[in-house]
């Protein structure tokens, strides 16, 4: 079997967290084809797309490879032999990828509008049914489109991968849940937009990458609103500590988790929530108690892009001694093995980037990287990247 994700808008980092559930989940594949936002995999069973789709945080859409075309023109006789439909009207739509062509897609995207019309004639006048397709100003559709426009559910989302010898064809199975996500970012009862957001996105692709399993004790020691946690709590984990030095990150997250667990009939009974500096925590937690650590700490006062190589100094200096006061922390309190899923910033200021002095010494106290690509999550005008470090305690 070959199927297809389309990753999200950091696809290394997306990529990373694939791997990671497929090794958690021991499910073999091996990769064909990987180009920018593009990932193609083959595997030896089957699996389960819908449920895989909920796990994941950092892709777009999942579908199966159908199979090749030299030519758009040759695809729509293949139309009617890959896509099956139901009773009532029919949407369809399709997507255009780059997988190493050199020539534009748009050249190849006029191609589409006449085998779309044959479609629909063909669907009419042949078989009788009424259908619409859908378009987007984009060669691509979003999975908002797919999802609105009833793809998934009677009709079909193409997607064609484009390289300069043949054209893969897919058909798209799911797409990101962005209505859940979207709203335990902005309809749980307490945000903190000063202090920054850990995307819940970002927060479910950093519990996937600890490769964990569920009955695992999970630490985030500086839990603020308890996106970490709230998303450890839908992925199924139920041994979960959260403690922050703030009063109001503690009160926000005990808000934020009872809110979630009456939406989602959570059971909550194992969530632990207290007050509690990271410099002492071992105070309150046993030594070589924790499975995992995936958390976000304090990356500094919000940055407006003017500040100058001193000021940022200043901040690094601050974070350092920040940083290496939690890990020798984390070195008592974490089982010899346990993992560290922890951002670092990267100040994006006038050009230059900027990271912390104490990585290095960290891995001299006895933790090891295990991640050997860059994982960063960024946006545009963002002038403090989130750098993803997997730590293993050895």
């Amino acid at each position: 079997m070959q199927y297809f994700f389309i990753l999200g808008k950091n696809p290394i980092l997306s990529k990373a967290e694939i791997e990671a559930v497929f090794a958690l989940q021991d499910i073999r594949f091996k990769i064909t084809d990987y180009s920018n936002n593009i990932l193609i995999i083959e595997t030896e069973k089957e699996f389960d797309v819908n449920w895989l789709n909920n796990r994941l945080g950092g892709t777009v859409k999942i579908g199966k490879i159908l199979g090749k075309v030299e030519t758009l023109e040759n695809f729509e006789d293949k139309f009617f032999n890959l896509v099956k439909f139901g009773e009532g009207k029919v949407y369809f739509g399709f997507s255009l990828y780059n997988l190493g062509l050199k020539t534009p897609l748009k050249q190849l995207s006029r191609k589409l509008e006449p085998v779309a019309m044959e479609i629909k004639r063909k669907l009419r006048e042949e078989k009788n049914i009424n259908s619409r397709w859908v378009t987007s100003r984009d060669l691509e559709l979003s999975s908002v489109i797919v999802k609105k426009n009833k793809l998934l559910e009677n009709g079909a989302e193409i997607c064609f991968f484009a390289k300069d010898s043949e054209i893969i064809i897919g058909q798209t199975l799911a797409v990101q849940l962005f209505e859940e996500f979207g709203a335990r970012d902005y309809a749980r009862p307490s945000r903190d937009d000063v202090s920054g957001m850990l995307p819940p996105k970002l927060a479910r692709m950093m519990v996937n990458l600890a490769q964990v399993k569920q009955d695992a004790l999970l630490l985030d020691p500086f839990c603020g609103s308890g996106t970490i946690l709230q998303e450890a709590l839908l992925l199924g984990y139920k041994n979960i500590i959260g403690c922050d030095i703030s009063n109001k990150a503690v009160s926000d997250t005990e808000k934020n988790i009872q809110w979630l667990a009456s939406k989602y009939n959570l059971n909550i009974e194992h969530v632990e929530i207290f007050k509690h500096d990271v410099k002492s925590i071992n105070k309150k937690i046993e030594p070589e108690s924790i499975d995992a650590i995936i958390t976000e700490p304090y990356l500094g006062p919000a940055i407006k892009g003017s500040e100058g190589n001193k000021q940022i100094d200043l901040i690094i200096k601050e974070l350092d001694n920040l940083y290496l006061a939690a890990f020798n922390q984390f070195k008592i309190i974490l089982k010899t093995g346990g993992k560290i899923i922890i951002v670092f910033p990267i100040f994006q200021i006038r050009n230059q980037s900027k990271r912390l002095a104490a990585f290095e010494k960290i891995k001299e106290m006895g933790f090891k990287v295990l991640n050997t690509d860059d994982l960063i999550y960024w946006r545009p005008k963002q002038f403090i990247w989130r750098d993803i470090i997997i730590f293993e305690k050895v």
